[in-house]
């Protein structure tokens, strides 16, 4: 399919165009199962009564593709929040076990993103990184055997990089995150002086499923009363060898018309109708709508593959994870502006 493009579009998407896109994994709070250890300067910290916890809500992951591999790199920029479920209850025992402990500890509110350094991913799906946890948020509560309880804010506070093995899969139109986690907070209580760490060992798992198109904004009635309709059928991908098609119908016969798309919606006054892409678009190459050979009617069809133009890599920007924004124009000679429009369609391009 012909792309039409002017110089002037061309600077205007540089500025839209990029070699990455990050993708926000929803985690998977039942399958992402962590423990907790500790030690200190007045001893080991235990579970009060337990140090088994989940964490749940999201972390991001930033792929590079590379022609036509579906994954080649990818790295987790910190993005997304990921909360510990429950709160940790932490206790230090005393020597003499038929006295309290010598100190309780208490994480409370505690949210955390993940990093993790540029990995490569093979075929299989398996890579190495190095991986740390920040903290977003967070209180540590220390109550010190016949002492005031003091309270440290957590946030900002980094767990130590350790190297970890995982994997990043696809299947259909989800993207898979395994990744094991071992690594180590280290921290001080000012108000009693004792210092030590809590590391924390476990495995992430998340996933990004390809959202469904879905259509918006509003179709112009045309001449003969009818309102045509946007659909599509398939999924826009970086890979896939099935085709993506853009569709309209109950358009007018025997009319030329193309599809116009965008990296945003809009709503404004346009022909008539209502424009429900933003500059700078692109447009593909005039198609007929067929339909009825005889008179006017609304048997008119169009249909536009774009998973061809995708996969050719021209327009830098498309690439996986990003939403597009598409209509159809179409002529119209009995109208007062001679076009029409249909309603609108928002897709992702998936891996």
């Amino acid at each position: 399919m012909r792309l039409l493009l002017k110089a002037a579009l061309s600077l205007a998407l540089s500025a839209v165009a990029t070699a990455q896109s990050e993708l926000t994994f929803t985690i998977n709070q039942a399958q992402s199962n962590f423990t907790w250890s500790g030690t200190s300067t007045l001893g080991a910290i235990v579970g009060n009564p337990s140090t088994a916890f989940q964490m749940s809500g999201t972390t991001s992951v930033r792929t590079y593709p590379l022609g036509s591999d579906a994954l080649d790199s990818a790295d987790m920029p910190g993005n997304g929040d990921a909360a510990v479920v429950p709160d940790l209850h932490g206790k230090i025992n005393n020597i003499l076990p038929f006295l309290p402990p010598l100190a309780t500890i208490d994480i409370t509110n505690l949210h955390l993103k993940v990093n993790a350094t540029q990995f490569f991913v093979a075929t299989n799906g398996a890579f190495s990184t190095s991986m740390s946890l920040t903290a977003i948020s967070g209180t540590m509560t220390v109550t010190p055997l016949g002492s005031a309880a003091s309270n440290q804010n957590l946030a900002g506070m980094a767990s130590t990089p350790q190297a970890q093995s995982g994997t990043l899969t696809q299947a259909s139109t989800t993207l898979n995150l395994v990744l094991p986690v071992n690594t180590t907070f280290p921290f001080s209580d000012p108000t009693s002086g004792a210092s030590g760490s809590i590391t924390i060992t476990g495995t992430l798992r998340a996933a990004w499923t390809c959202p469904t198109p879905t259509t918006y904004c509003t179709a112009k009635t045309n001449s003969l009363g009818c309102v045509p309709a946007i659909g599509s059928s398939g999924s826009a991908s970086w890979t896939s060898a099935a085709p993506f098609t853009v569709s309209a119908t109950n358009e007018l016969n025997q009319k030329s018309g193309l599809l116009f798309f965008g990296f945003a919606a809009s709503s404004a006054p346009f022909q008539g109708g209502t424009k429900c892409v933003a500059s700078p678009t692109l447009r593909t190459g005039a198609q007929s709508s067929g339909g009825s050979v005889l008179g006017s009617d609304c048997s008119g069809t169009y249909a536009f593959e774009l998973n061809s133009l995708i996969q050719s890599h021209t327009i830098p920007a498309l690439i996986p994870g990003e939403e597009l924004f598409a209509q159809v124009w179409s002529r119209d000679p009995g109208s007062a502006s001679t076009t029409n429009l249909t309603d609108a369609l928002r897709f992702t391009i998936c891996h």
